[in-house]
Formats: C-alpha cells, sequence, structure tokens
C-alpha cells in the first residue's frame, strides 16, 4: 500500500475543522443543556405558575348560556312505568338504557340500535368505552354486551353485592358467600375468572386504577363498635397484595387513584387524600351532608348541602397534586359527574359545567323533575320519571 505524506497546510486545514467541530458541538450540548433546565425549573414550579396562567384564562373566559330547548324528533324516549326501575349510561357514544325488560341502545337522535331482553329483577348498569355490564343487584346473574349484542352471560351461585367493568374489560363482582362476608371475581372479556380474593372482611367499594388491570379495594370491620375502612391495593396479574392503607376511621363510598399516583377516598363523614402505598397524608372533616361524588386520574369532585338551609350547595374541586378549590353554589345540587377535566353539575334548576378551579364555564336552564344525566359529545341526556330529554349543550 502506498503512502503519501500530508502537507503541512493540510494538517493545519484539518486541525482547524476538528476544532470548529468540537466548538460547535459544545454549543449545540450547551443550548440543549440550558433547554434541559429551563424544562425543569417550569415542570418543578408549575405549582407557582401554572394557578396564575389559568386566572389570565379564566378572566378572559365567559361563561356559556345555552338555551335549553329540548330535543325534539324522536325525543322524549319513553321508559313507560317510569323511571323507579330505569337507569342509564353513556357506552361508545351510545345512550344505554336499562328497563324492566330490556337493556337498550339509542344513537344521539334517539334512533334505537339494539334493544336486548334479560330477565333481571333490579338492573344495573357499568360501562367502559366499549362494553357494557348488566348486573341483577341482590340478585345472581350479570352479562356483558355491545350494542350488537351479548358476549357472555353468567348466572352465580351467590348474591351479587356490586359489581363493575374496567376500561380493560375487566369484569369485577363482589358477592356474599358463606365462608366470606364478601369474595371478589374478576373476568376477563370473554368472561374467564382470571382473579379471586377475600380476606375475610366486608367489600364495601371497589374502584379500578386506570390502566384497568388492577384495583383499590375497600374492607369494613368494626373496632369498639365504630367502623374502620382498610384500602387494598391488589393486580389482576399478580398473587401479592400491593398495599394496604392505614386505618380509615369512617366508612369509604370510593377512592380514586390520580395520575399523580396520590390517592384520595371520599368517607361518610369526611375526604382523605392518601400516599400511592395507603399512608394517610391529610384528612378534611366534612362540614356539611355530603351529596354526590365524580372522579377521574386528574379530578374528583364533591357536592356537599350547604352548611346553612339558605338554597345553596358547595362544590369541592381536586386535581392531580393540587389543593383543594371549594365553591359555592347558588342552587341545589342534585348529582354530579366528572368529564375530562371539567365537572357537571344537575341543580333543581340547572344544568352546570365548571373548570378546575371552580369558573362557570357553561350552564343552561332544565326542568326540576330530572333525577340523572349523561353527557355525550356537545349534548346532555337527562333521566326523567317517565322518559328522557335531551338538550345541546356546548362549553
Amino acid at each position: 500500500m502506498d503512502y503519501e505524506p500530508q502537507k503541512p497546510f493540510q494538517t493545519d486545514i484539518r486541525k482547524e475543522r476538528r476544532k470548529k467541530k468540537r466548538i460547535q458541538n459544545i454549543k449545540r450540548a450547551v443550548f440543549v443543556g440550558v433547554i434541559l433546565v429551563l424544562a425543569s425549573v417550569i415542570f418543578l414550579t408549575r405549582g407557582i405558575w401554572s394557578p396564575i396562567v389559568y386566572d389570565i384564562l379564566e378572566k378572559t373566559q365567559e361563561t356559556i348560556v345555552n338555551d335549553g330547548e329540548l330535543a325534539r324528533g324522536k325525543f322524549p324516549i319513553s321508559l313507560g312505568e317510569g323511571s323507579a326501575s330505569s337507569t342509564f349510561t353513556e357506552c361508545d357514544g351510545e345512550l344505554v338504557v336499562a328497563t324492566d325488560t330490556y337493556i337498550r341502545f339509542f344513537d344521539d337522535s334517539a334512533n334505537e340500535i339494539n334493544s336486548i331482553q334479560h330477565t333481571q329483577t333490579k338492573p344495573m348498569l357499568s360501562a367502559s368505552s366499549d362494553m357494557v355490564l348488566a348486573y341483577d343487584l341482590n340478585g345472581y346473574s350479570f352479562s356483558v354486551m355491545t350494542d350488537k349484542g351479548e358476549i357472555f352471560k353468567k348466572t352465580l351461585d351467590n348474591v351479587i353485592i356490586s359489581a363493575k367493568i374496567s376500561e380493560s374489560n375487566y369484569v369485577a363482582v363482589v358477592t356474599e358467600t358463606d365462608k366470606y362476608p364478601s369474595y371478589l371475581t374478576v373476568y376477563d372479556s370473554e368472561g374467564n375468572v382470571c382473579y379471586k380474593w377475600a380476606n375475610g372482611k366486608r367489600i364495601i367499594s371497589i374502584d379500578f386504577i386506570s390502566s384497568g388491570s388492577g384495583a383499590i379495594v375497600a374492607t369494613l370491620n368494626a373496632e369498639d363498635g365504630l367502623p374502620v375502612t382498610t384500602l387494598n391495593g391488589i393486580s389482576f396479574d399478580d398473587s401479592e397484595q400491593i398495599f394496604k392503607s392505614d386505618k380509615i376511621h369512617s366508612l369509604v363510598y370510593g377512592t380514586q387513584k390520580m395520575s399523580d399516583n396520590s390517592i384520595w377516598a371520599v368517607c361518610q363523614d369526611r375526604y382523605l387524600k392518601l400516599s400511592a402505598d395507603g399512608k394517610i397524608d391529610r384528612e378534611y372533616l366534612y362540614k356539611s351532608e355530603l351529596i354526590s361524588f365524580s372522579s377521574n386520574q386528574d379530578n374528583l369532585s364533591i357536592a356537599f348541602k350547604s352548611v346553612r338551609e339558605d338554597g345553596t350547595s358547595r362544590l369541592v374541586l381536586i386535581e392531580s397534586d393540587s389543593e383543594p378549590v371549594e365553591i359555592v353554589v347558588n342552587e341545589k345540587i342534585k348529582t354530579i359527574k366528572t368529564y375530562f377535566s371539567h365537572t357537571f353539575a344537575l341543580s333543581d334548576k340547572t344544568i352546570s359545567a365548571y373548570n378546575a378551579r371552580g369558573k362557570s364555564i357553561s350552564t343552561a336552564n332544565v326542568k326540576n323533575d330530572y333525577v340523572d344525566f349523561v353527557y355525550i359529545d356537545g349534548n346532555v341526556f337527562f333521566l326523567g320519571y317517565r322518559d328522557i330529554n335531551k338538550i345541546d349543550f356546548k362549553y
């Protein structure tokens, strides 16, 4: 192989190029480092500046006043005997209604998509984004279905106390047995048993974590004649319990694991925040009677009656990694639900939507005889005593 010695000026040019490239790389690394530092500072101080930005945006946002005009065409949807034995939910953008004899699927124009007959005495509904669970409260049967028909149906030997379906379409069924006061059985989306759990205490609530592959199970016992609840973290893929919480000296109605991994529990006389491993962090005693609560992984909303009998209500709104915000609503709230980062409140006069900072962002006047509602793609559907109505609701 021939070798040709490099000339001095060629060597100098290459050295200069390498030097220039090193300087460029250093500048690029410094720039990236500065961006990363700024991003870290912004993230770590978000609790300081995000409320300020939020407040600025709130001041420029006006409350939308919807006309509240009832939809026509095939509305209202008749419930026959009335809503004493009727309930409804939303699944995949469709309205699902359970009556005495049928589970009925409707589109947003009240066109019936399908009607599935059932034999349940008191049908209750729970829905994921694409499946519906119908179970017989204090009965023995449940079924999972879509608007195309039943996927599977089960008739059990023991009475069903409660049941829920997760976003991953796991079905959790709590029953009474001869051996245990409560027994949890989890089925997969095809109806196969994939998990069983009991600890000898009564299960009073079960709430899925956001992934749907596990849950927080609240169990109750008594100490010195007073209720004591323990939260139990379980995974359907692991036989070992994830965590067991501190004792909660109250009856727990429901729990929510938030996106920051904190756990909030709504109880009979208080609500409290726990760490991811179940240690109690903060506790808030109620000032008045609990009306309703609703949550998702980013928001928890709780409605209370007024401290005074003055026709008002109180809303407590909680975001992940934020302090509770409390507002007074000048109406009697009946029930609330969370959709995305907003809280919808049905009162004796209006349906209103609030953002996480407690500002009313949309409202509409409604009749006083509605007992429940669901929001689907810009519409609110109301469950009355004899029928279901709909209004446009922009926010």
